[in-house]
């Protein structure tokens, strides 16, 4: 009888574990951030999944942003696009980490990060993105991005003097 018990407990262990790393393996990766006093530095702590990620929009319409230094737009793909109403573009070919995608760039969007908005950008679609858009440099670069610690900086740059 006492084996039995033993052995009852064991793979109940190992369900119970397998339903944690499931669990853990499929949750998304948590959008943190604080914002400083007058929205002048957004704070982001890295994810589990070492990328740095924070909640906006596009024409208003919400979306989570990976931050992604090397992209040259501010990208989604394809059904999120429909899902916007966003309209047609100006098409196009993007290099990325899988090779050359084919696909649009959308001008004069309105685009919001956390508590960041710029106004005017030209964001690309492109087929298989995901539900994930990338903040690319067309965005980042109105701001200082410093990295330290597990924690990415976007601090509003100052305007250039004239």
């Amino acid at each position: 009888m006492k084996g039995y018990v033993f052995w009852s407990a064991v793979w109940f262990g190992l369900i119970a574990a397998g339903f944690f790393v499931a669990d853990r393996l499929t949750r998304q990766p948590p959008v943190a951030h604080r914002v400083s006093a007058g929205a002048q530095e957004i704070a982001i702590p890295v994810s589990r999944d070492g990328h740095y990620y924070l909640d906006g929009a596009i024409n208003g319409v919400p979306l989570k942003f990976m931050i992604d230094t090397g992209a040259t737009y501010v990208s989604v793909g394809e059904e999120f696009a429909r899902a916007a109403r966003l309209p047609r573009g100006i098409p196009g070919t993007f290099s990325t980490a899988n090779g050359s995608v084919e696909g649009e760039i959308v001008q004069n969007l309105d685009v919001k990060a956390d508590a960041f908005r710029v106004s005017g950008l030209s964001v690309a679609v492109t087929p298989s993105q995901g539900d994930v858009g990338l903040l690319g440099q067309n965005f980042l670069r109105r701001f200082d991005v410093s990295q330290s610690a597990g924690v990415m900086r976007l601090r509003l740059a100052a305007a250039p003097s004239r």
